[in-house]
């Protein structure tokens, strides 16, 4: 299939170049510079420029690339073949969209390989010039685990707060 859309191509191309040439004859077209008549190395240029070819690549279809869930996040809802469905449940809820309206074929039950997920909130505290990310357990996090998102970010200091009311991290010498 390929060699036959390439000859079309080609064939398609050249047609459109002879035609570039006939027009330019007939109407007695001229590329000037400088003086000097550049008509036929303008036709040579025209008839010089590489012809699109397309290779198999082209026309492959592309592969659809699937996220894959977590398995303490998936639902827990039996798919009809008996595994467990692969989509990801509801923030409040045990079993995703589709099957928070009911489990026609049950539910699949768990042996104990659940994770849970604790979800800490930090903020950045301004420390004498420097931002960091904190919590309330009094924990310092690495800037760059917090800001690409990490799911278990690196402590780097604990800090404390003084009884003028500032914070400072002793083991960062902050």
């Amino acid at each position: 299939m390929e060699k036959r859309i390439n000859k079309r191509i080609e064939q398609h191309q050249l047609d459109f170049k002879n035609s570039i040439k006939t027009f330019v004859d007939n109407n007695k077209c001229r590329v000037c510079g400088d003086e000097t008549d550049l008509t036929s190395n303008f036709l040579r240029f025209i008839f010089d420029f590489d012809n699109l070819v397309l290779s198999k690549d082209d026309f492959k279809k592309r592969k659809r690339v699937k996220n894959q869930v977590p398995q303490y996040e998936r639902c827990t809802a039996k798919r009809a073949n008996g595994e467990q469905c692969t989509r990801r449940r509801k923030d409040s809820a045990c079993f995703c969209g589709t099957h928070i309206k009911g489990t026609p074929h049950g539910v699949v039950d768990s042996d104990g390989e659940t994770k849970t997920v604790t979800k800490i909130e930090v903020w950045v505290q301004e420390i004498k010039g420097i931002n960091y990310y904190i919590d309330d357990s009094n924990n310092v996090y690495l800037p760059e685990d917090i800001l690409q998102n990490s799911t278990s970010p690196r402590k780097i200091g604990i800090w404390n707060l003084t009884d003028s009311g500032d914070y400072e991290i002793p083991s960062l010498g902050v």
